[in-house]
């Protein structure tokens, strides 16, 4: 054959082999979008097709080198950085992103790598495994041991995770099957010394080949299968492995994702935060999206000790005299309000989250719904087994309270909330009770206590965090020690600590799980359109008043509480009473009178000038509030560094940090829901040009963390920073 002839069908070949060989490799990047936090995978596939492309033509190592690095650092580009590629303005941020990484490296500190640094070690591994399949297909042309790991890799994500591997499995064998039929075709071509293109072998074999493979794929899909003979081994290795269903906050062993889980008997350990979707929700009302309520704490975590109280509910039609949560007492102000939740494929669950006093629910014309009279949980079922549904609709109403109205609440409690809800396990040591009896001594009222009680975390230095936090050992008491030893923890941590706190002193509540209102992301048919991550996942607490019922507070440091009383209006002062006068003789009375009827002909001209001039006022001061609003961003700035110019104190840098933060967002420079505080940090400082926001930031976490130590931060040097931020945001 001539030899052109033979180079056409050499390029042919392996460029078929490297098409395969990409497609077998695609399926390892496929499933990272569901079960990690990636969801660029479209960046990193484009990028290993690259990588083939380039192999394909083997280019010279002095050309090829820089070319694939080349193509490495624009797609680290396109996922981290939002100027010009060109400019190379970025590149200060990444080499000092990998020199923090290193030190990271050598301390042997995983946990804390920034995304980025991750992401080029996932391209540096696709650059290697793309040249490891140029030497399997091309030079050693076996790839059996590759395809087998693929399989086996695919078949432990369909078991283990919510991938469903299906497909992907029949895509796999399909696609390896080809590479290893032909890879044999040409070994024997290549020993017998048959021609592709002429001859006994021709390369048209393969596609009775594919037929084949194909035809075996589609039979063995469409095949009945048996049922299985052995019992599903899943649930056995998770219970030998401690993990419960659901992913839950801090199991106590290991590093954990936050989500949802059952088992709260005990709580601490650090855990990872997982922005994975779980569901969407269409909604005109913001409130905690409410799974259940744990009422009995046995000083390592939560459990629910009542028996539980099935009772069916049903659906229908909103019905005013029915509250099938049984959160609010009769009687209170309502506002109507609906929402539908639409779940992420393979984040079902078999439970309702309730947004507030739920009237109706619509799931499906054979679903059935039970509630949990003790724990509030709603299930869903269908023919007498748990079902999971993807969407369902509620109409629902949230109370419209006023301060007031906490304040003149008492402690008349009903039998089954004082005998449930002031529960304290008998180990709880007797400073956290004395903690809680001198926190709330001076407080007047119920709800004030309650407030206190809230607050008391932010004003005393503890810190939000989620990887050093401790598990009690031994007699220790999960609350004794986040209040008196370590101060620092997640949502858990603070809400737990309130509970014991309010029970210290006869205030009934409770610990309620569920999610967070979610990220808002845009309107929809006059709804507001919200994404949940399983990183919502949270608890908090609900505490009982006396004839308005149960009232959510947020104690965990960093969050908002969606729910909040309006506030007391300032009334008029009452007129100070007069004292009694002696009787006047009558002529001293009319001339009184005569007197009253000239002041009375001009009180109107004065009373009548008097409201013009009130409406003058009141006009003037709303214009200029409106101007200053409309042009908030031209003074904004000027007048935070004017505030905090001459500031001093121990708390002053936090204050001063947090109002830089809330600037920031004025000005346009918004903080992603997945950045951590270090990512916005150097995110702020590529926005500015500026290497400041990075060290104020570390200053800052150290504040967090070691609240002791933030006395001299609020110096020259850090102030200095501060204020060069500031004057750099452009209005």
């Amino acid at each position: 054959m001539p030899q052109s002839n033979q180079q056409q069908a050499s390029n042919l070949h392996v460029l078929v082999l490297y098409g395969l060989g990409f497609l077998l490799l695609w399926e390892w990047l496929r499933p990272l979008k569901e079960i990690t936090t990636t969801s660029d995978i479209q960046i990193f596939v484009m990028y290993t097709f690259f990588l083939f492309i380039v192999t394909y033509f083997q280019l010279p190592f002095w050309i090829s080198f820089p070319v694939k690095l080349g193509a490495l650092l624009y797609a680290l580009h396109s996922l981290y950085f939002f100027d010009v590629f060109l400019s190379f303005k970025w590149v200060p941020f990444l080499i000092e992103d990998i020199q923090y990484n290193l030190g990271l490296f050598s301390e042997r500190n995983w946990n804390d790598m920034t995304s980025l640094t991750r992401s080029l070690l996932f391209f540096v591994l696709l650059w290697l495994v793309s040249y490891l399949m140029h030497y399997w297909l091309v030079q050693t042309r076996r790839i059996f041991v590759f395809f087998l790991i693929t399989v086996i890799y695919i078949s432990i994500l369909d078991t283990f995770t919510v991938y469903d591997g299906k497909f992907a499995i029949i895509r796999t064998v399909f696609i390896g099957l080809i590479l290893i039929g032909i890879l044999r075709m040409m070994k024997i071509i290549e020993t017998q010394g048959f021609s592709l293109l002429k001859g006994k072998f021709p390369i048209l074999w393969v596609a009775p080949l594919s037929g084949v493979i194909a035809l075996s794929s589609v039979l063995g899909y469409v095949a009945p299968k048996a049922s299985p003979i052995w019992p599903d081994p899943v649930p056995f290795i998770q219970n030998m492995s401690g993990k419960e269903d659901g992913e839950g906050l801090g199991k106590g062993s290991g590093i954990a994702k936050i989500g949802y889980g059952e088992n709260d008997s005990q709580l601490g350990g650090p855990f990872q935060f997982d922005y994975t979707p779980i569901f969407k929700t269409f909604d005109n009302g913001r409130h905690y999206w409410r799974i259940e309520t744990k009422e009995f704490y046995t000083g390592k975590g939560w459990e629910n000790k009542i028996p539980t109280q099935a009772v069916a509910v049903e659906p229908g039609l909103p019905d005013a005299d029915t509250d099938y949560t049984r959160i609010w007492e009769d009687g209170l102000q309502m506002e109507d309000h609906k929402a539908r939740i639409e779940a992420e494929k393979g984040k079902e669950y078999s439970f309702l989250m309730i947004p507030g006093k739920l009237k109706s629910i619509k799931g499906g014309s054979e679903t059935n719904f039970q509630l949990d009279g003790v724990s509030g949980k709603i299930s869903t079922f269908r023919a007498g087994k748990e079902e999971k549904l993807s969407t369902y609709e509620m109409d629902y109403q949230l109370p419209v309270l006023k301060e007031e109205q906490l304040k003149a609440s008492t402690n008349q409690y009903p039998e089954y909330v004082t005998s449930n809800y002031l529960q304290l396990p008998e180990s709880l040591p007797q400073r956290v009770k004395d903690l809680a009896q001198n926190v709330t001594a001076s407080q007047p009222t119920i709800y004030d206590k309650v407030k206190t009680v809230e607050g008391y975390f932010a004003k005393n230095g503890y810190g939000y965090n989620t990887i050093e936090v401790a598990v009690p050992k031994g007699n220790e008491d999960y609350v004794d020690q986040f209040l008196f030893d370590t101060k620092k923890g997640y949502c858990d941590n603070f809400s737990t600590s309130m509970v014991v706190m309010l029970r210290s002193v006869g205030i009934p509540a409770r610990w309620v799980k569920g999610f967070t209102p979610g990220t808002f992301e845009a309107l929809n048919d006059g709804l507001r359109e919200y994404t949940v991550t399983n990183a919502n996942a949270h608890s908090w607490v609900e505490v009982y008043f006396s004839g308005i019922g149960w009232v959510p507070f947020e104690p965990t440091r960093g969050f908002d509480n969606p729910f909040q009383p309006e506030e007391d209006q300032q009334s008029s002062a009452p007129a100070a009473a007069v004292p009694d006068q002696p009787e006047k003789p009558e002529k001293d009375l009319a001339k009184e009178q005569d007197s009253n009827s000239s002041k009375d002909s001009n009180s109107g001209f004065t009373l009548k000038s008097a409201g013009i001039g009130a409406a003058i006022l009141l006009g003037a001061v709303m214009l200029i509030a409106g101007l200053a609003y409309l042009f908030r961003r031209k003074w904004l700035r000027q007048y935070t560094i004017w505030r905090y110019k001459r500031k001093q104190g121990s708390e002053t840098f936090e204050d001063a940090f947090e109002r830089l933060l809330w600037l920031l967002r004025v000005y346009g420079i918004k903080r992603r829901p997945a950045f951590t505080l270090r990512e916005y940090a150097l995110y702020v400082d590529r926005e500015l040009d500026t290497k400041d926001m990075r060290i104020l930031a570390k200053a800052y976490e150290g504040v967090q963390f070691s609240p002791n130590k933030r006395t001299d931060l609020w110096n020259d040097f850090h102030r200095e920073l501060w204020e060069n931020l500031i004057k750099r945001i452009r209005p």
